[in-house]
């Protein structure tokens, strides 16, 4: 059961069964299973960094006691490791004498990682943090006997003590002439609520680090200068008792004394300290960063909205005030304040007129973006905030601004499928980046069933590079389908019924209409459409990927029958496909061949001899190859062609080369092999003499390979000069 149980663990087959095996596992009483139980959960706990939930966390209690339990056993590594590791998320203040027993004298490196990072987890947040885990992890900070990277990690375990024992340590460790304990032990001392009674201390290292010293360095540096504001950084504050407070604000002593500082600021009649308060409010940088207690600052939010909403009723600032943002600095600070998490359909009005007297992008910019929260939060939208917004779209600049991108996207997911009038505007229009914002938007919103053929029109109108890429996302692509072709890029088939076949094939909405637009293109004569048909067949975003191999295997004797009609024909030319050239239409049936796995040796021997180009003769000899891994007996006429190829001295080297690997060791190949040791160049004679010696034709081969090696140059000779020699040395064991 344990077997069963691992093998659904490592390839799950449904979410009940995946839980069931984790149960089973978890509650084995086998060591190994159990393990691997909690490094599955670890695992997935993990990856939540990346978004979504851990899927084992119902069983969180159940790991945390299970891993008591193997701490409480032998101090095997395995077992310590895979229980520590699940209790760096899961530990609690009790398990601290347990993580301190296994850490006690623990070599093994993952034990120790893992150990630490517990610790961490069991220390916490705790008014009593557990004196023996505390004093451990302090004397392993000072253990010159370890690596500084583990000393390192057990300083970093401390990070959420706040204890005078962890400050101490960390004046001691600033004085380590270790540099990289010495930085790690400065960092710390620069956070908020220690960096005004270290300044002095932290500053003085600092000066003394050589320039490349590392990231945390960097990171000590910005913390000396502390959070000044995000809009009013080459401001001055004229009053000594505002500036004062701007400096407890950025270093304060502790939360009482930060808040009175903020509220000085806010509430003073000075436009560059009230912009400063509200930088440091919104800011992840200011009060959420330096203030244990959040409640402090939520309490003043109601004063901080009204104070912000006083400063938009008022005029832009001057740009003197702040050179760096320029006109309108206190409404940048404002808006950027109230923006969507506390905007509210009151503040229509204001927001109107901030756009009005707009005089920067930057608070345009903030503007629309409180404007979402107006419209986001309203029943009935403002007409005449919908109106402000969308005359934003029409003024004409020299460039696409970010003001209209974010403008685009308000509209659209504030209003829906209301905005599908002012998108269709810009769709119409001759923005090109305005049109790929509009049609992703409309896209987005099923707009389109709604306004298909507009939107076909654009999307074919910028070929396959859409002239804005919204989020990242190929709009044609969204409109016309993922998948143009392979082989065909640029081509566009001028039949208005082949083109619109290959539209439906791009854009599918069902198997049926796949189907027959593929027949359509398959059955049309046209080398570009037949190319493009086969394209969809084989390719991993066409038919299968949508519909399924059902779907596919339907059309397979069709496609089969074209693929050997187009590799007995010319190569198409190159202005068919411009960027691949010669013969895409080989390149497209030899791709299908290889997927449909058929195996047709004469087709395949005509085509390494006609290859139009060396793409053409790579495919083929990358299919020759992959079936030449598993059979007893190559058709003569194949081998024939590719003894052919390596011969052929008007052939680039590395196609011959690549024909030699494949007779390598194939069923038959050896008196080709040994009429290619006649060419004349080295490089063809030492691959080909390197195939002639496997074990079961060596013997046969060997006056030939000795009579080739004594002609053979002795340096800056092929690798397999070598290995033939080495070959050819007699057996002294």
């Amino acid at each position: 059961m344990t077997m069963d149980a691992l093998a659904e663990l490592n390839k799950p087959t449904s979410r009940e069964a995946y839980l069931r095996a984790f149960g089973t596992l978890l509650h084995s009483g086998d060591t190994a299973a159990v393990c691997a139980a909690l490094d599955d959960y670890q695992h997935e706990e993990a990856l939540t960094r990346f978004g979504g939930s851990n899927p084992l966390e119902p069983f969180a209690t159940e790991v945390l006691f299970v891993a008591r339990d193997l701490l409480r056993g032998p101090a095997e590594p395995d077992a310590h490791a895979s229980a520590l590791n699940v209790m760096r998320n899961l530990a609690e203040y009790e398990d601290a004498d347990l993580i301190a027993d296994a850490l006690d004298g623990a070599t093994d490196v993952d034990v120790l990682q893992a150990g630490l990072s517990a610790a961490a987890c069991a220390l916490m947040d705790e008014p009593e943090p557990n004196p023996r885990l505390l004093a451990m992890l302090i004397a392993m900070v000072f253990d010159e006997t370890r690596d500084v990277d583990e000393r390192c990690d057990a300083l970093s375990a401390l990070d959420h003590v706040d204890a005078p024992e962890v400050e101490d340590a960390l004046v001691r460790a600033s004085a380590s002439s270790e540099l990289n304990l010495q930085v790690s032990a400065v960092l710390r001392l620069a956070m908020p609520g220690r960096i005004r009674v270290h300044r002095e201390r932290i500053e003085r290292l600092v000066a003394s680090w050589p320039d490349n010293v590392g990231g945390n360095a960097t990171f000590v540096r910005e913390r000396l200068d502390g959070f000044h504001s995000l809009y009013w950084t080459d401001a001055e504050l004229n009053d000594p008792e505002l500036r004062a407070a701007h400096w407890e604000l950025r270093f304060p002593a502790d939360d009482e004394s930060c808040m009175r500082a903020f509220l000085t600021l806010l509430r003073s009649d000075d436009t560059v300290a009230v912009g400063i308060a509200f930088d440091h409010c919104e800011y992840w940088e200011g009060l959420r960063r330096v203030l244990r207690d959040d409640a402090s600052a939520e309490r003043h939010l109601p004063e901080v909205l009204a104070r912000a909403r006083e400063v938009l009723r008022q005029p832009p600032s001057p740009a003197e005030l702040s050179p760096q943002c320029g006109v309108g600095a206190n409404h940048a600070s404002a808006l950027n304040m109230i923006s969507v998490a506390h905007a509210t359909p009151s503040d229509a009005d204001l927001v109107v007129d901030v756009l009005a007297r707009a005089a920067t992008d930057l608070v345009r910019d903030k503007a629309i973006w409180m404007a979402y929260g107006v419209l986001d939060e309203a029943e009935v939208k403002d007409q005449r905030l919908v109106d402000a917004l969308s005359d934003l779209l029409f003024v004409p600049t020299p460039r696409f601004t970010h003001v209209k991108e974010r403008a685009i996207r308000v509209l659209s997911e504030t209003l829906g499928t209301e905005a599908d009038d002012v998108l269709l505007r810009l769709v119409r229009g001759d923005d090109a980046p305005a049109q790929a914002h509009a049609v992703f938007y409309l896209v987005r919103s099923d707009g389109l069933d709604r306004h298909r053929d507009l939107l076909v029109e654009v999307a074919e109108s910028w070929g396959e590079r859409p002239p804005a890429r919204p989020w990242g996302e190929d709009v044609v692509a969204m409109v016309l389908g993922k998948l143009h072709s392979r082989y065909w890029h640029g081509h566009r088939l001028a039949d208005p019924d082949l083109h619109r076949a290959h539209r439906e094939l791009r854009a599918a909405t069902s198997a049926a209409t796949c189907g027959r637009a593929l027949r359509t293109l398959l059955d049309s004569g046209d080398q570009a459409a037949v190319g493009i048909a086969l394209d969809h067949w084989w390719h991993q975003d066409g038919i299968e990927r949508r519909f399924g191999k059902e779907a596919r295997n339907t059309e397979a004797p069709l496609v089969l029958d074209r693929v050997r009609q187009t590799l007995r024909q010319p190569p198409s030319p190159a202005e068919l496909s411009p960027e691949i050239g010669l013969g895409a239409n080989h390149l497209s049936a030899l791709s299908a061949l290889q997927v449909a796995g058929v195996r047709d040796a004469p087709l395949l021997a005509d085509v390494l001899e006609r290859a139009a180009s060396e793409w053409i003769r790579e495919s083929a000899l990358e299919i020759v190859s992959s079936w030449f891994e598993d059979v007893e007996e190559v058709d003569p006429r194949l081998l024939e062609a590719l003894g052919n190829l390596a011969c052929d001295l008007d052939a680039p080297l590395g196609d011959r080369l690549g024909a030699i690997r494949v007779l390598d060791g194939a069923p038959g190949s050896a008196p080709v092999l040994v009429r290619v040791t006649a060419c004349p160049e080295v490089e063809i004679q030492a691959a080909a003499a390197w195939g002639l010696c496997d074990e079961e034709i060596f013997d046969e081969h060997r006056d030939l390979l000795e009579r080739l090696s004594a002609s053979w140059p002795v340096e800056d000779a092929p690798w397999q000069v070598t290995r033939v020699r080495d070959a050819l040395e007699p057996d002294t064991e």
